[in-house]
């Protein structure tokens, strides 16, 4: 199963469970006002299987490369199934 059909969740203190992929070491997350959110695997807890993953935000701050990071967030389009 590929991650565009498992069902990945950031868990956000102010949006609660909401829809994330992740791209490389990026996690990216669509709150319900359409913006997307993104992370850096440090800075989650991460629990899954092949069904489904939950990050949690963990309070860490990025790595300190991470002030550098271009990442794109992946097309909104990722999102529009949920």
């Amino acid at each position: 199963m590929n991650s565009a059909q498992r069902s990945d969740l950031l868990v956000h203190p102010e949006h609660g469970e909401i829809p994330a992929r992740r791209l490389l070491e990026c996690v990216f997350a669509l709150t319900p006002a359409g913006r997307i959110l993104h992370f850096h695997l440090e800075q989650t807890d991460v629990i899954g299987n092949d069904l489904a993953v939950r990050y949690t935000l963990n309070g860490a701050q990025p790595k300190p490369e991470r002030a550098r990071c271009q990442m794109i967030p992946p097309f909104v389009t990722a999102f529009q199934s949920r």
